[in-house]
């Protein structure tokens, strides 16, 4: 029986607390994957909890929200059984190394998922495609996909999305389901992911987040990377996600030789365009956005991470590449190649053939472009720059390149 299958048997806007319906949601997830009902290590209850909670006292959600969150929530859970049975059908894959990967982050909004898409076209190493995100098993052959259930699942979920966020999603953040894809939702399974927080008001989730160091979800993701890799396990892996930033401590923990790509941008560029589709998306779950809580929170939120990235950084700067915005912008091919060569990744003709490929076939602005202003964040620059001072003041070139860009 499919999730969705499953899902028809049960009501998602009972009017019963979400707290309370934590049984009948995993009892659902149980039933989408055929009876399999094995969730592995209990730690992502916290988060689950927490969630729950404060989808019933914090959170104003729409009645399309409300069932959003629900299916989100029993969908998160069936992901997790899914990834859970392929743990036990391959145990073997538990000893795979995952050695030096590279690991693109830093705040929002910098450039990173245009530096993913155009990295990972590299045919020499793996990246996490959407469809493999979404379904964790090891990744076969390419020339499968097209036939394979999860990809077709995968297609349709990605063609819904855009149909719901009214086309403006993809010209946030285009994905395709044979795409490289972020770590959320591999993160999203332990329900400790910033990903809660963006679309509802959940401040007893987020404060939780914010302030714990999330070992537990970062192991788990490595044991699904080392799943995921199995049948390549000789290719060196490519990771994007911003808010690895966040979560730095447990990343590190995790991948003790991680080769981090840090991406700059000034954060006066960056806050107002995150808070826009952070609004788009509370607005498909929430009542009432409200613009200027989103603003203080996330400017907490980013300022916060990459306080943590600089502190965590010391001692190990050789871990640590940075690119700038502008020079990627000038430059991507020219960036790629100085990070390849600070990290030891051989760039081959095949690969430098395949990138310049991608970026003819891809050009900024495709599917449309996100339209925003300052005014939507509501600070002035300066106020931003304040917060931000330490960052600024570590990376001054932040500044410095907008400025010549500027003149």
């Amino acid at each position: 029986m499919t999730l969705l299958n499953a899902a028809k048997h049960f009501n998602p806007l009972n009017k019963a607390s979400f707290t309370s319906r934590e049984q009948e949601f995993h009892e659902i997830a149980i039933r989408g994957v055929d009876g399999y009902d094995k969730f592995g290590d209990p730690s992502y209850l916290e988060g689950l909890r927490r969630l729950l909670y404060s989808y019933d006292h914090e959170a104003k959600l729409h009645k399309l929200g409300r069932m959003t969150a629900v299916y989100q929530t029993v969908g998160l859970l069936a992901s997790r059984l899914h990834t859970e049975r392929w743990f036990e059908m391959q145990p073997e894959s538990a000893n795979i190394e995952i050695e030096r990967p590279l690991v693109i982050t830093g705040m929002v909004r910098t450039g990173s998922t245009a530096l993913h898409y155009l990295m990972g076209a590299n045919p020499d190493m793996q990246c996490l495609q959407y469809w493999l995100a979404l379904h964790p098993q090891p990744r076969p052959p390419r020339e499968t996909w097209e036939a394979a259930t999860d990809f077709q699942h995968a297609r349709i979920e990605l063609d819904m999305m855009y149909q719901a966020g009214k086309s403006m999603l993809e010209s946030i953040h285009y994905m395709m389901p044979d795409g490289p894809d972020e770590s959320g939702r591999l993160l999203g399974q332990n329900f400790s992911d910033d990903r809660f927080e963006v679309v509802s008001t959940v401040p007893t989730y987020s404060d939780w987040y914010m302030n714990n160091v999330h070992r537990e979800t970062y192991q788990r993701h490595k044991r699904a990377i080392q799943l995921i890799g199995s049948y390549e396990p000789e290719k060196r892996w490519l990771f994007k996600y911003p808010v690895h930033m966040r979560n730095l401590d447990a990343l590190l923990e995790a991948y003790p030789d991680a080769c981090v790509i840090w991406t700059h941008r000034d954060p006066a560029d960056v806050l107002p365009s995150y808070v826009s589709l952070c609004a788009h998306f509370r607005s498909l779950f929430e009542k009432d956005v409200d613009r200027p809580r989103i603003a203080l929170e996330q400017k907490e939120a980013w300022a916060r991470a990459v306080e943590n990235g600089m502190r965590l950084r010391k001692g190990r700067e050789h871990q640590f590449f940075d690119i700038y915005f502008d020079d990627f912008m000038a430059d991507p091919l020219g960036q790629v190649t100085k990070a390849y060569a600070y990290f030891d990744q051989p760039f081959s003709e095949r690969a430098k053939a395949a990138l310049s490929a991608w970026r003819e076939t891809h050009k900024p602005g495709q599917f449309g472009t996100h339209n925003y202003t300052r005014d939507d964040f509501g600070q002035a620059p300066a106020q931003i720059h304040e917060r931000y001072a330490e960052y600024l003041e570590q990376f001054p070139r932040v500044l410095e390149k907008r400025e010549r860009t500027l003149a």
